[in-house]
């Protein structure tokens, strides 16, 4: 199993954030199948390099640290229409390299932070 660094958005499951794919710190993104209007067990994964991966987690501990202040606002309004997963997915060359099966287990603190939280990338 794979460890997962962050969820960074969650509906009866993770839908996207970082975690490991073979060695290689990925954003997922759970697949949206139009025909069944619902979310599936796929993702995309997109590697990222380390800048990319230390712009995100830069951003995800002023989340925490807003979360954990129990005010948000400030947050979203910074971050809601330009956050760094959606503009590093969308500008990537290596965008939704992988297209994989995931089985998440584990456990995460209030708001889903990961603790010991896991994935299993299948075909």
């Amino acid at each position: 199993m794979e460890k997962v660094i962050t969820i960074h958005n969650w509906w009866d499951g993770p839908l996207v954030g970082l975690a490991y794919y073979n060695g290689l710190v990925c954003i997922y993104e759970r697949v949206f199948d139009e025909d069944l209007d619902e979310y599936i067990d796929e993702y995309y994964l997109t590697p990222i390099t380390d800048d990319e991966k230390n712009e995100i987690m830069t951003e995800w501990q002023e989340w925490y640290n807003a979360y954990s202040k129990g005010d948000l606002e400030l947050y979203y309004k910074k971050y809601l229409e330009n956050n760094s997963i959606d503009r590093i997915v969308n500008n990537s060359k290596l965008r939704r390299t992988y297209r994989k099966k995931a089985k998440f287990e584990g456990r995460f603190k209030d708001g889903f932070i990961p603790v010991d939280y896991n994935v299993e990338w299948y075909t």
